[in-house]
């Protein structure tokens, strides 16, 4: 028989790799069924960012009054499940929509929410598991690598079996998920008690104030604000960098990408062993930050033959997924073990929501430089926001400490 934690991998697994598909498809089918003009297209994926922006730091405190939360995690995969079902349904029957995509993104998004804030508090109650943060990394990296695995052969699937049948698979993966959930023997349980209630209101500000209480999580905060502007600006110029500066060709295009994903898994299941041979959680964070910025600056360096683009891409892109993962595992230490879990929720989808805003202002930033500037002067710029981002994560934590005081005043 299957270990808990085996299962709880496994259907955390599927269901990443049936969203990856749903992803892939919801874009094609937009643009080559649907027609979708490029406004049409920005509200799909504007629509499965509101939950965060809107209902964010709400959901967290809802999430953290959960006494119960696999019974969430096995509702929330079967909700999902039958919401994809009937985009699939829609989709063979010819019934399928901007509106009806917009409305699949903003309830998938809506679900992500409780399921980030939930699946590490869960992890907590499995009884086989010894090392959590091996565990952690274990899960960070199995999801990383379903990603991997579903970009590589989205596109050959979509050609040979058309857009309705990956719907119709991510659909399946849901059920998957909810079952490996149903399967385990560990009891339901967390393995904190959540105070009593004291109001939607009061308990959000609980969560601001842990995290405005503790110089670090303030300073990462700032840091992921501002890394995100600079990383979604980027991002916004990237496909033009690529394939129009660079000339990479359309084959290799989304190689680096693929690569980043897999160094990512690597770096979710290298971050415990340096955890567990005693290096600081808080050191470990600083150096893979600040490794990941350094390393983003190979991809406006890019130039010269195929082989030297193709390199200083994959670096610039792959290096900062190694980095960038092992950073977070690290993070989620501190959020966990330092802090508990009475407050991951909350704090959790709060940074989330500010991630969100930072994301958009990043997005909008990068057409706004490469119109002004040009694209590989508007990479530099967003590369100078990324130092700056990490200088202050550095000063903050030289200086700062790890634990804070649960806030007290808030909660009394």
């Amino acid at each position: 028989m299957f270990s808990d934690l085996r299962l709880y991998l496994a259907g955390q697994s599927a269901s990443v790799f049936g969203s990856s598909l749903t992803a892939t498809a919801t874009s094609v089918v937009a643009v080559t069924n649907l027609h979708a003009t490029p406004r049409e297209i920005s509200f799909i994926v504007v629509s499965a960012t509101i939950p965060a922006l809107l209902f964010g730091p709400i959901c967290g405190v809802l999430a953290d009054r959960i006494l119960r939360p696999r019974r969430v995690l096995v509702l929330i995969d079967l909700i999902c499940g039958a919401v994809v079902l009937a985009c699939a349904a829609a989709a063979f029957t010819g019934l399928l929509s901007v509106a009806v995509l917009c409305g699949v993104g903003f309830l998938i998004g809506l679900s992500q929410i409780f399921v980030f804030a939930l699946y590490f508090t869960h992890l907590r109650s499995l009884d086989n598991v010894e090392d959590l943060g091996a565990a952690r990394g274990r899960l960070q990296s199995s999801e990383m690598v379903s990603r991997a695995i579903a970009g590589t052969i989205a596109g050959p699937l979509l050609v040979a079996v058309g857009a309705p049948l990956l719907f119709l698979v991510d659909a399946l993966s849901y059920a998957f998920s909810a079952s490996c959930l149903r399967a385990l023997r560990s009891p339901d349980r967390r393995t904190t008690e959540p105070k009593p209630r004291t109001g939607i209101l009061r308990e959000m500000r609980a969560g601001v104030s842990v995290v405005l209480g503790n110089p670090l999580l303030t300073a990462f905060a700032v840091y992921a604000v501002v890394l995100n502007v600079a990383t979604n600006g980027t991002l916004a110029q990237r496909a033009l960098y690529l394939l129009d500066t660079l000339h990479l060709p359309v084959a290799l295009y989304s190689a680096p990408m693929v690569v980043a994903t897999l160094l990512g898994a690597l770096g979710s299941l290298l971050a415990p062993k340096v955890l567990k041979r005693g290096i600081p959680p808080r050191r470990l964070m600083l150096a893979c930050s600040l490794s990941s910025v350094v390393a983003t600056t190979a991809l406006p360096l890019a130039g010269g033959p195929l082989w030297s683009v193709l390199t200083l891409v994959t670096i610039g892109i792959a290096l900062p997924g190694l980095f960038g993962a092992a950073s977070n595992l690290a993070l989620i230490t501190i959020l966990s073990d330092d802090i508990g879990d009475e407050y991951f929720g909350r704090m959790t989808t709060l940074m989330s929501s500010l991630v969100t805003l930072a994301s958009a202002v990043g997005a909008l930033l990068g057409g706004v430089l490469a119109e002004r500037l040009g694209i590989r002067e508007g990479i530099w710029v967003c590369q100078g926001i990324a130092f700056v981002a990490v200088t202050i994560l550095l000063i903050a934590v030289r200086r700062g400490r790890t634990r804070a005081e649960p806030p007290a005043e808030v909660l009394s």
